[in-house]
């Protein structure tokens, strides 16, 4: 038994980027794609299920929306100053303006995978940058006490 390779690709949709999905928001529309992207911030709980933002590393973020009969696998990471998010492939369908969510350019998933688990971001202090900050802190203070000093007595000049 051999498979072709155009019936292996057939079934499983293209990665896109948001940029793809934008610029080709009319040809994607409808249709299912697989997206790949950094979960942002906080998953968002709804009654009917989960809302989360995908980053794709373009600075900008697709919505996605997982609903409750999608198997959700756990998100131990969410991007943000101390965290890398875990990674994920979803697939699902694209809409360019959903109905169901107010017009918003969406996907509803109907899979959802955790390619990399995310992690703790390093975020050592710079010594050097904190001794600059103090050197420059205490300039601009010297500064400021010598500008805005009340002249004493013995220092005024009688005209």
């Amino acid at each position: 038994l051999s498979v072709s390779p155009a019936l292996a690709n057939a079934e499983q949709p293209p990665v896109l980027s948001t940029n793809d999905l934008v610029e080709n928001s009319c040809k994607w529309d409808g249709k299912t794609v697989s997206f790949k992207g950094e979960v942002l911030e906080d998953l968002m709980e709804r009654k009917d299920g989960v809302w989360m933002n995908l980053s794709d590393g373009n600075n900008t973020a697709m919505g996605v929306f997982v609903p409750k009969d999608v198997a959700m696998p756990v998100i131990d990471h969410t991007e943000s100053y101390r965290t890398v998010g875990d990674v994920v492939l979803i697939t699902g369908v694209f809409h360019r303006t959903c109905i169901q969510h107010e017009g918003e350019t969406d996907i509803h998933a109907t899979s959802v995978t955790v390619v990399t688990p995310g992690a703790a971001r390093a975020n050592p202090i710079h010594i050097g940058r904190v001794v600059w900050f103090l050197v420059l802190a205490g300039l601009l203070g010297l500064a400021m006490w010598l500008y805005y000093r009340k002249p004493t007595d013995a220092t005024r000049h009688s005209v």
